[in-house]
């Protein structure tokens, strides 16, 4: 007998063949594939995950699915999960959007010691129940090669989308003209260049750049270009 769905998993029978004849037909070529994850979409529990990516936890398929919301915190940077998770939630709701993959990157404690690595997944509904609605969802995960420069360009752009969420009240109280001279501010462009190109004296783009910096809450130069980056200004 086939372990693919909890013991007490609620679904019509008819889903429930669908289910298992879809996993089975994934494992006869598991080691062909990325890690995979089945969630129940209901409360994002874990429904099944490959034997590889078992392996790469340190854990058993029983110790993920009793975990619930917990193999969220366990396994993974709970700043991603933050990030993430909403918006593939969202994208759920919308059926125009829902059958399209939604990908992103995530850090999965499957280094030595649980260190952080990083991976890039893609998620989309797996199975409808009969009323249409997404029951679950799958997810390929694949590890990036830590010396790679993807790696890198990961950590760089989950500290810029983690800095676009937590700030974006600070940025929305800049003025139309207090962002576009922090464009041109944040380029690297020198006072005097900037103020002739915009037609303003030194003092007054003096004033702009104080109250740019107190708005965003930065301290330094180099706070300011962070925050032109995570709003694409530059």
């Amino acid at each position: 007998m086939n372990d693919f769905l909890p013991p007490h998993f609620d679904c019509s029978d008819s889903v429930r063949r669908q289910i298992v004849q879809k996993l089975a037909a994934f494992e006869a070529v598991a080691d062909e594939l990325p890690v995979y994850i089945i969630h129940d979409v209901r409360d994002f529990s874990v429904v099944y995950l490959s034997q590889k990516g078992l392996q790469l936890l340190g854990a058993s398929l029983e110790d993920v699915r009793r975990m619930g919301q917990e193999y969220f915190i366990k396994f993974f940077n709970p700043d991603d999960v933050q990030f993430y998770l909403p918006r593939f939630i969202e994208r759920l709701r919308n059926k125009e959007s829902a059958a399209r993959w939604f990908s992103f990157f995530q850090q999965v404690t499957t280094g030595q010691n649980q260190s952080f690595e990083w991976y890039l997944s893609a998620s989309r509904p797996f199975i409808y129940d009969e009323e249409d609605r997404p029951l679950l969802s799958l997810t390929f995960a694949l590890q990036l090669d830590p010396n790679h420069h993807l790696a890198e360009k990961a950590e760089r752009l989950m500290t810029e989308n983690l800095l676009l969420k937590d700030n974006y009240q600070r940025y929305a109280s800049l003025t139309k003209r207090e962002k576009e001279l922090l464009q041109y501010i944040a380029s690297g462009k020198k006072t005097v260049e900037i103020s002739n190109q915009n037609h303003i004296s030194e003092k007054t783009l003096n004033t702009h750049r104080r109250n740019i910096k107190r708005k965003l809450g930065a301290k330094t130069h180099y706070d300011m270009i962070k925050f032109a980056q995570a709003f694409n200004l530059v």
